[in-house]
């Protein structure tokens, strides 16, 4: 078995999967990436990084040992392939939507969502640092509109050549094509055109130069290496050799390089063994579980790069930190970590499984070791519930349940730290741009972080349990085994043909330790109330009080009125994301929901 390294230019990649002369086999998975990854590729390759080696099988004048299909979305052709894709599929099926054609791609979002996606480049943000930033990449729906939380604020659509000049974004799709060029040189012939009206900077002559020089010419020259196995290569071998590749592409981790980097500084320093001790101690609250080495290393770098105004915790930022800055770092951010686990713990969040988004934690964990330090900083009620209300935004805002929260966590620590102390009159972005739509409350199951807030929220504002009547606490929630179940249990819906989303949704969710929730037995409220009651020797007013502590009228269950109790209960929820937010929720829930 032989192979040869040739390198191929996109363009030529391109025009090969459109004749079928690369082609994958059918036993490969189909495209899988979601839209972040989608998006991370395409920075990896307008920075002029390399996107790794592709593996293909030398098929040419060779009986098809495999059967081949075309790249998702590529043309079907009666050609026999000359070249069969092993590893990359993702890579190259991503690259070929993207920067060719229209340049829309279906994807997923963070909620395992079908979407239409397309990718723009924001010409000034592309050339505004040294290397290219992450933001300078975002994506439009399918009505053209910014989707991308960090792109631009455009209040039109990104539909034509006339809003890429005015908006001076140029789609990704068009930058290996002669149209790409004559925008950009339409976007130079605007130079000095005056817009008394909204007073916009125009692009300059230096700015689109420097796009041209260190975007579009290597983009154009842009090479991907490629494995490309002998003809004679057995079978056994390609199905050994693709295994081993799909296995293998995982990015290195950073931690693994950062170990390296310091050892470097200090040979007598062991990055592993002084993580360890930081764990063991982070492991004392349950919460924090989410909290790894990687997760840790990101939150060092956000506090260490604060104050160069360049805030990051990406990869190549964690890559640039010195072993000083990190040691710094990382004594200040194990105690607030701590801190971090004690703020839980007051909104009735013990352990990981509850945590809306362990993402968020993160920034959370920097912005109060910024803080700690100042005079009476957080010593104040205004201060609290400022970091409430962007804790509770970013939460019910789904703001940190994607792979983007990199960004987001990063501009939060600058701005809720800012806002926080008094420095910053205006909201910070993530507390000024967060929505909730009534209608999410339909369909929040436990893979929701709305889920988890919401069951965090009702302990804290004093639900008890139905047969103790004890209020969840940090002891009695993990004597009870309390859980989050099913008022209207599964057995009970499917019987009367409850929409199974709204049955398995937040709104049908309470509090309860497990001897209460035992006692349903799959039966309506109506039935199993009195069970409950008569084992916890309450009177019946007594009784109903501990059901209304769930924010839920008692009569609606009493007659297992189904429909009223989730109109009344999602109003209640929105009254309380409302003080949680401090801000309107959009109502927006249908009629046949309500």
């Amino acid at each position: 078995m032989g192979f040869i390294t040739p390198s191929y230019d996109l363009v030529d990649l391109f025009k090969r999967i459109d004749r079928g002369d690369i082609q994958v086999p059918d036993f490969q998975q189909d495209y899988a990436w979601d839209e972040d990854h989608i998006r991370s590729l395409l920075v990896t390759v307008l920075r002029g990084y390399p996107l790794g080696a592709l593996t293909v099988l030398d098929t040419r004048d060779e009986k098809m040992r495999f059967k081949p299909r075309p790249l998702a979305g590529a043309p079907v052709t009666e050609n026999e392939p000359g070249m069969l894709l092993l590893d990359g599929e993702q890579r190259l099926t991503t690259l070929y939507h993207c920067l060719r054609g229209s340049g829309n791609i279906r994807t997923t979002n963070f909620r395992e969502e079908v979407v239409m996606r397309r990718y723009f480049l924001d010409v000034r943000r592309a050339v505004s640092e040294d290397l290219l930033p992450d933001e300078a990449v975002f994506a439009v729906d399918d009505d053209n509109h910014v989707c991308s939380h960090f792109g631009p604020s455009l209040d039109f659509a990104l539909d034509g050549e006339e809003a890429y000049l005015e908006s001076g974004c140029v789609p990704v799709s068009l930058l290996l094509s002669e149209e790409g060029t004559r925008i950009i040189l339409s976007m130079a012939a605007h130079i000095g055109e005056a817009d008394a009206e909204d007073g916009k900077q125009r692009l300059n002559y230096e700015e689109l130069a420097e796009f041209h020089n260190r975007v579009l010419f290597p983009l154009a020259g842009y090479d991907v290496p490629m494995i490309r196995l002998s003809r004679e290569t057995a079978s056994a071998g390609v199905g050994t050799i693709f295994a081993h590749a799909n296995r293998s592409g995982k990015d290195m981790d950073v931690f693994d390089l950062v170990t390296a980097v310091f050892a470097s500084e200090d040979e007598n320093f062991r990055l592993a063994d002084d993580w360890a001790k930081r764990e063991k101690a982070l492991r004392k609250y349950p919460a924090l579980d989410g909290i790894g080495r990687t997760q840790f290393l990101s939150a060092v770098s956000l506090y260490s790069t604060a104050d160069s105004g360049h805030v990051g915790g990406q990869r190549e930022d964690i890559l640039t930190l010195t072993l000083d800055e990190y040691v710094t770092a990382a004594d200040k951010l194990q105690i607030t970590f701590q801190e971090v686990a004690e703020f839980l713990r007051q909104r009735c969040i013990f352990s990981l499984e509850q945590v809306p988004y362990t993402a968020q934690i993160i920034p959370l964990a920097v912005i109060l070791a910024r803080l700690a330090p100042i005079p009476g900083c957080l010593s104040s009620a205004q201060a609290w519930d400022k970091l409430n209300r962007w804790f509770w935004s970013g939460v019910f805002g789904e703001l940190y349940g994607s792979e983007a929260v990199k960004l987001r966590a990063a501009r939060d620590v600058e701005e809720v730290s800012a806002w926080v102390l008094g420095t910053r009159e205006e909201e910070p972005k993530s507390v000024r741009e967060a929505q909730f739509e009534e209608s999410r409350l339909n369909t929040a199951d436990e893979s929701s972080g709305i889920y988890h807030a919401l069951y965090a929220l009702l302990m804290a504002r004093g639900a008890r349990d139905w047969r103790t009547a004890r209020t969840f606490d940090r002891t009695s929630f993990f004597e009870m085994g309390t859980g989050f179940h099913q008022i209207f249990p599964d057995h009970w819906c499917q019987k009367f043909g409850v929409d199974t989303d709204l049955a398995q949704s937040v709104l049908n969710h309470s509090p309860m330790g497990k001897r209460t929730e035992v006692v349903m037995d799959g039966q309506s409220p109506a039935r199993y109330l009195s069970r409950v009651q008569s084992k916890s020797i309450m009177e019946d007013a007594e009784f109903d009080q501990v059901l209304a502590s769930h924010e839920l009228d008692p009569e609606f269950l009493h007659q297992s009125d189904f429909d009223a109790f989730i109109h009344d209960r999602r109003e209640r929820f929105c009254e309380l994301i409302e003080h949680a937010m401090g801000k309107a929720v959009i109502r927006n829930s249908s009629p046949a929901a309500s």
